[in-house]
């Protein structure tokens, strides 16, 4: 932001009240990035805004509940659960449930990505700005490459491969009806690849009760300068809340991590995704790993 406001607030601890605002009149797409860095900042669990400061900034979003004297009111688990405030406006509408088959499972039809920044918000702790968006050959090709032959990375994902093989999978994946390729970026400099599915088609489908709408993922943190220092529940935080809001019909995330992967199950003692159970994939032993929706915005500082 290249603007500046000198907010005043009242009230103590997580509850407060905007009272005071000087400054420009913000634009539309400054109001929710600026609430925002008063959620995190001050660790809030509910703001108010005086009607005037309501009226300046347009708050007429539903999520927002209105009191009697005009007041705006709204818990932190509404706020981080508006869409329009983080996605791409290509990823607002919603799908219609329109009932498709893969294999054995009938299932919801799947929306394709666009070719665009999908997701973006500024990290106040980081203080950077956290980007999504498609992977493609074309951008990530190298990159997906030297990163699937880091010994760290080919330990559990197994694709050591040349770039030409590595080049037609991550094609695949980008064609494949049920599964996004996303390469996570801050500040532009890109951090790592994730890829995410809807799990009943997906292979984790008959060893979880997944909904029609929960998704996976599977991460892989690419630059070393991205690894450790507490670094991991911030790039899985982000991508939850990515996958939460771009499909509101999402009840609950999974993972099916190798039960090796200690480091792992280490980060997510700092997050909502917990271990449930281990089972037998083909070619692993896994553990299925899950957030549900209501305790990721409950309890998710992002």
């Amino acid at each position: 932001m290249d603007q500046s406001w000198q907010l005043s607030l009242s009230g103590e601890g997580r509850d407060r009240t905007l009272t005071g605002w000087e400054g420009p009149i913000p634009e539309p797409n400054l109001v929710y990035p600026l609430l925002d860095r008063l959620f995190a900042g001050l660790e809030l669990d509910a703001l108010s805004v005086t009607v005037g400061i309501a009226e300046l900034c347009s708050l007429a979003h539903p999520a927002w509940q209105v009191l009697e004297d005009g007041t705006h009111r709204i818990e932190r688990n509404a706020f981080y659960q508006i869409r329009e405030a983080w996605l791409a406006p290509a990823l607002w509408p919603i799908m219609p449930e329109v009932p498709e088959q893969t294999g054995n499972v009938v299932h919801p039809r799947r929306p394709m990505l666009p070719n665009t920044t999908l997701y973006r918000r500024y990290h106040p702790g980081l203080d950077r700005v956290l980007e999504l968006r498609p992977a493609t050959v074309e951008d990530d090709g190298e990159r997906f490459h030297r990163w699937q032959n880091l010994p760290r990375v080919a330990r559990f994902w197994e694709y050591p491969f040349s770039r030409e093989r590595l080049d037609a999978m991550l094609e695949e994946r980008r064609a494949a009806a049920n599964s996004f390729p996303l390469i996570l970026e801050a500040d532009g400099d890109p951090v790592g690849y994730f890829e995410t599915y809807f799990v009943p088609e997906d292979r984790l489908g008959p060893y979880c009760e997944a909904g029609a709408f929960d998704q996976g993922l599977h991460m892989l943190v690419g630059e070393d300068r991205y690894c450790g220092k507490g670094q991991a529940p911030i790039w899985l935080n982000t991508l939850s809340h990515y996958l939460f809001l771009s499909e509101p019909r999402t009840t609950a995330l999974y993972g099916e991590p190798d039960v090796a992967n200690e480091a792992l199950f280490r980060q997510l003692r700092h997050v909502t995704w917990n271990k449930r159970y281990e089972f037998d994939f083909p070619h692993k032993r896994a553990a299925l790993v899950a957030t549900e929706r209501d305790e990721f915005f409950r309890n998710t500082r992002l």
